[in-house]
């Protein structure tokens, strides 16, 4: 499932409004994110919750701010999709590790069982879908 600019529109997202956060309400929109995520095994709620940090710290670091964080989740078989749409018009890539960073989109990559970007005219989504388990 690719996720476009409209998804959020379409039945089973929870979307919170993130537009000009910083620091303290990327921490909100993580906690907010937890409670969304609350019914899944630990395992798979930590792996959720690490990818929605890194895709709301990178669209705040490299895209002008994340716009809309973005959870789906899906039965049968149980699936996540995390987005993070963001006015940014750059494509993430993951780069090599060093001391300024360069982790977060590897760590996506390992933790996903698919990610990518979707591109529209005022801004993209950055997207992860992730295997899921209930508690």
């Amino acid at each position: 499932m690719q996720v476009n600019w409209g998804a959020a529109n379409e039945p089973g997202w929870r979307t919170l409004d993130v537009t000009g956060a910083g620091p303290p309400e990327l921490a909100s929109a993580r906690r907010w994110a937890e409670d969304t995520l609350a019914s899944l095994d630990e395992a798979h709620r930590v792996d959720a919750l690490i990818v929605v940090g890194e895709l709301l710290e990178n669209a705040y670091v490299h895209a002008g701010g994340p716009r809309e964080l973005r959870i789906h989740r899906a039965d049968d078989p149980c699936e996540v999709t995390v987005a993070v749409a963001d006015v940014g018009t750059g494509e993430p890539r993951p780069r090599v590790p060093g001391r300024r960073g360069g982790r977060g989109l590897l760590l996506v990559d390992r933790l996903s069982l698919d990610w990518g970007v979707s591109h529209h005219d005022d801004g993209k989504v950055v997207w992860a879908r992730l295997a899921c388990r209930d508690q």
